[in-house]
């Protein structure tokens, strides 16, 4: 038997369409509304039926001929998956998130895929989506169409100015305090996001900016710098060790004792990897910052590289990030798979230890940067970030579904990965002290924070303006090799001072990490003394008075 096909106007679809996200995809929304509010109230009451309308004549735009056939499923399947995210685990949903999707790999993102999350985007997204393309829109004739089309848009108009206008004094008040919370609304979360990250797309067509093109190195000697950035992924400073936390968990790096300087009040550029790593190696200030902008210029790798210091960049997280777009000497170790370190395509941090090897002991004449790429304590699967050397906190959280495990479980998962952090960092540092002919260093600093359940939070990528210290606040470390020590003319009892007692972020990492490799300053229209870390307690040396330390300063160039 045939079943009929099911039929419906295009004013009855649009409009199930619009009930359909308003109820089943916005509970996380109206949930924070009414936190926030202190409960619910006639202003909270009215929030579903501004967000019918507005999502109805919306819709009516979208939902043309053919096109609609497309727009609407892809939005009923992407906004189960963003809502489940929004309710489980209070992620919201802005150009900054947009980003994170788009630049994920299989790897990371099959990590989020739990039985829970993939039924509820089967039942929630695929199911409705695969019905609506079931049904047979019986359009009127153009004209009437658009004039029934054009009735409805100015009826929805009238409804959202009406509530708008009763309730203004509310809705004025509660949105300007709590704008974010905006990014949990779906799909219009989606459909701004989209927006923002076209025109960041367009804005990439801006001509290419280099910068710093007089600066040379300006070093008053022969010894050769080996500097090496570890770059941290997803350590927070509430849980790091050395910070005073209730347990150990960077029981090597505090062995070290005062030759490790230990910075206890850093915060991040932003929530995650895809906007804080391009923003600490620019010369931007996080709330000048413009990842297009970024993009489009040189940043710290490309000025050093170009003033004749070798840069390597070892990767075992998600990519770069554009940062070592210009850098040749850029392995991706992850894409390795070597079976010692690596698993489910992901791998453990020490994969980058045999390739450090190689260029540390590369003859070379050159001051050398490294940069290390950690995939440190990332989420979910914390349990797949350490060796079970390391698994010093139990019981753990052996799942990627963390919202299901205790609260102790997660915890000692996530600081087990801390142990691991804290065992690499001090591996890379043991390399270092056998070298007595470098003037070597380690700056260790973590993207971004991670919350772990607190006020119902999980994961990262929150929206810096309400996002929690567990997401902004990070564990910054600086270790120096006695030649270091005793050549650079630094204070490291002032360092250690200003470490214990001021407060540091991102912004400071350009023009510290350029100053540490000896440029020269005067001639520097990035560098900034008063955010480099070390100026403070450093005496002024003598420069190379070379001709390239004498050249002229020339404007940023176009090419």
């Amino acid at each position: 038997m045939r079943l009929n096909r099911l039929h419906a106007s295009s004013a009855t679809l649009i409009a199930v369409v619009s009930l359909y996200f308003t109820v089943a995809f916005n509970i996380a929304f109206y949930k924070k509304v009414v936190e926030l509010n202190g409960g619910a109230d006639w202003f909270v009451y009215s929030l579903p039926v501004l967000l019918f309308f507005l999502l109805n004549g919306v819709f009516q735009l979208l939902a043309a001929p053919l096109l609609h056939k497309v727009v609407i499923p892809a939005l009923l399947v992407i906004g189960a998956a963003i809502s489940y995210q929004s309710l489980f685990f209070n992620i919201y949903f802005d150009k900054h998130m947009l980003t994170n999707v788009l630049i994920t790999g299989w790897a990371e993102s099959s990590r989020l895929m739990t039985p829970a999350y993939l039924g509820w985007i089967a039942g929630l997204g695929v199911v409705p989506a695969l019905l609506y393309l079931m049904v047979k829109v019986d359009y009127r004739r153009w004209y009437k169409e658009i004039a029934q089309r054009a009735v409805l848009i100015v009826l929805s108009v009238l409804v959202i100015g009406g509530v708008a206008r009763y309730f203004y004094q509310d809705y004025a008040s509660f949105f300007r305090n709590n704008r974010d919370v905006t990014h949990l609304i779906v799909p219009t979360n989606l459909i701004v996001a989209g927006g923002s990250k076209l025109k960041t797309w367009h804005r990439a067509r801006m001509p290419y900016m280099q910068l710093d093109l007089a600066v040379t190195q300006a070093k008053p000697d022969n010894h050769r710098h080996f500097v090496v950035l570890i770059v941290g992924e997803t350590t927070r400073a509430q849980n790091w060790g050395l910070n005073g936390y209730a347990r150990q968990t960077t029981p090597r790096l505090a062995k070290r004792g005062d030759e490790v300087i230990n910075f206890h009040d850093v915060s991040s550029c932003g929530t995650s990897t895809a906007h804080s790593v391009p923003c600490m190696f620019s010369n931007m200030n996080r709330v000048g910052y413009n990842d297009a902008r970024a993009a489009r210029q040189d940043n710290l790798l490309d000025i050093l590289q170009r003033a004749g210091v070798d840069i390597s960049w070892l990767d075992n997280d998600t990519g770069c990030k554009g940062v070592c777009k210009n850098v040749a000497a850029t392995v991706d170790l992850t894409a390795l798979n070597l079976p010692e370190f690596c698993r489910n395509g992901e791998c453990l941090d020490d994969i980058l230890l045999p390739a450090f090897d190689e260029i540390l002991n590369k003859e070379s004449g050159k001051d050398t940067l490294v940069v290390l790429h950690t995939m440190g304590s990332h989420g979910p699967t914390y349990y797949e970030r350490y060796t079970a050397e390391d698994r010093t906190f139990t019981p753990t959280c052996d799942t990627n579904e963390i919202n299901r495990c205790s609260k102790e479980q997660l915890v000692n998962t996530y600081d087990n990965t801390i142990v691991y952090v804290d065992r690499f960092i001090d591996r890379v540092i043991g390399r270092l002290e056998k070298r007595d002919d470098l003037e070597s260093a380690v700056l260790y600093v973590s993207d971004h924070g991670e919350s772990l359940g607190e006020n119902g939070v999980y994961l990262h990528g929150t929206p810096y303006g309400i996002a929690t210290k567990e997401q902004t606040q990070v564990p910054m470390i600086m270790w120096f090799s006695k030649a270091f020590r005793q050549n650079e003319g630094v204070d490291f009892q002032c360092l250690a001072d200003n470490a214990r007692k001021n407060t540091y972020s991102h912004d400071n990492y350009f023009s510290t990490v350029f100053g540490m490799m000896d440029m020269a300053l005067a001639l520097s229209e990035t560098y900034r003394q008063d955010m480099d870390i070390l100026a403070p307690c450093r005496t002024p040396r003598p420069q190379a008075t070379g001709k390239d330390a004498r050249a002229d300063r020339h404007p940023a160039a176009q090419r």
